[in-house]
């Protein structure tokens, strides 16, 4: 049976018998478009489109007519020449679209959207629990499943959305916003914490007792919760805000050159784990390790810019015991200057250092730093 592709051409056609009229009336009727329709000696001739020829040739049979194509017009002619000596171009088609079909249902790349990149390996740890990755045939109850697991997730996201559309897994989220209701101040002042030059007052609340550029000491008062009005009755409101002063501390700390610590061997392991759609293989290297320190990283696969479904999954675990560790002078000595910016830190966390002076001494197989650190922070505190 020849190969009919009509329905994008345009025919011309005669058409012979007896009340020719009827035919043009039957025609209409089925809702055939006739063009540029000539009347000839035992008919007529007319111009339709392809979709339109087998409607027009039941037409003529049913009423005794005899159509006749006399000219084509179209793609059609060229594609059944093409699919007659080429048979395989149908095959490739129709395979082509069965195979679209069926690896649409295959995850061939993750989108994380506008996530933050440091939140994008835990929600790919997430995923893995859940046993999706790319080459996983994605269901609608695993789907959603993992959409319930990161919904569980509050202090992190404030809203988030699995989407699965063409092969594509399309993650949109938010994060997540915490608003502190802040109590009401006790009814305290606030005193200094550290000699220094005032150099901001931003009060909240309460009574500020001090000005910039004023020095203050260690516990004088710097902001008062009760004050007199004009008539002496006592008006009292808790203190709170910051004062800002330039503050000059010194902080010492030291360091052994000898010490016995946990660290890393060298030695290490890798296992490798290679998804495909139906096809999973784990290679692993290195020998098994007591104490180690596991890193997981996952890898899609790409072909240039296109992606693939499947992915890696390298497990690196590095080994780490207590060693006896022997650091240089200069080791030492640094590991002491951030243990003084440490302390510093530690007792002023909005700190900013303008200047510092190190003095660095050894003795006794260990390294000493005394830090004498200018800075400016926040001074005010409750008694």
């Amino acid at each position: 049976m020849k190969l009919r592709l009509w329905a994008a051409d345009t025919f011309r056609f005669s058409v012979q018998g007896p009340e020719i009229h009827r035919f043009l009336n039957q025609s209409s009727a089925a809702g055939v478009r006739l063009r540029r329709v000539r009347w000839q000696k035992d008919g007529c001739s007319a111009a339709a489109d392809g979709i339109d020829r087998r409607r027009l040739e039941k037409i003529a049979a049913d009423g005794g007519w005899v159509i006749t194509v006399t000219a084509r017009r179209g793609p059609g002619r060229r594609a059944e020449a093409l699919l007659q000596t080429r048979p395989g171009l149908a095959v490739g088609m129709i395979l082509f679209l069965v195979l679209l079909k069926f690896l649409g249902g295959f995850v061939w790349c993750v989108d994380f959207g506008a996530m933050d990149a440091d939140l994008q390996p835990m929600m790919r740890q997430l995923l893995a629990d859940c046993a999706i990755h790319e080459g996983t045939r994605l269901t609608k109850p695993l789907l959603q499943a993992a959409q319930a697991k990161a919904l569980r997730r509050s202090e992190t996201f404030g809203w988030i959305s699995l989407n699965f559309i063409g092969g594509c897994l399309s993650i949109e989220s938010t994060p997540a916003q915490t608003r502190t209701v802040r109590e009401p101040p006790p009814t305290a002042g606030l005193y200094a914490r550290a000699d220094g030059v005032i150099l901001a007052v931003e009060i909240e609340s309460g009574f500020a007792a001090v000005e910039p550029g004023q020095a203050v000491t260690v516990g004088q008062p710097l902001a008062a919760a009760e004050k007199p009005d004009r008539k002496g009755n006592a008006v009292i409101q808790g203190a709170q805000g910051r004062i800002v002063a330039r503050v000059q501390r010194q902080y010492t700390a030291s360091r052994p050159l000898t010490v016995r610590t946990c660290a890393y061997t060298g030695r290490s392991t890798e296992r490798t784990t290679l998804y495909l759609p139906g096809y999973t293989r784990t290679e692993e290297t290195g020998t098994p390790l007591r104490s180690a320190e596991t890193q997981t990283e996952w890898q899609p696969l790409r072909l240039g810019r296109l992606a693939l479904p499947g992915c890696l999954c390298r497990v690196t675990s590095r080994e780490r015991a207590v060693q006896t560790l022997t650091y240089p002078e200069g080791a030492a000595a640094a590991l002491a200057l951030r243990d003084c910016r440490a302390q510093l830190l530690k007792e002023f966390p909005d700190a900013e250092i303008e200047a510092e002076q190190r003095e660095i001494s050894a003795q006794n197989q260990a390294v000493q730093a005394c830090v004498t650190y200018i800075f400016t922070a926040d001074i005010a505190v409750r008694q």
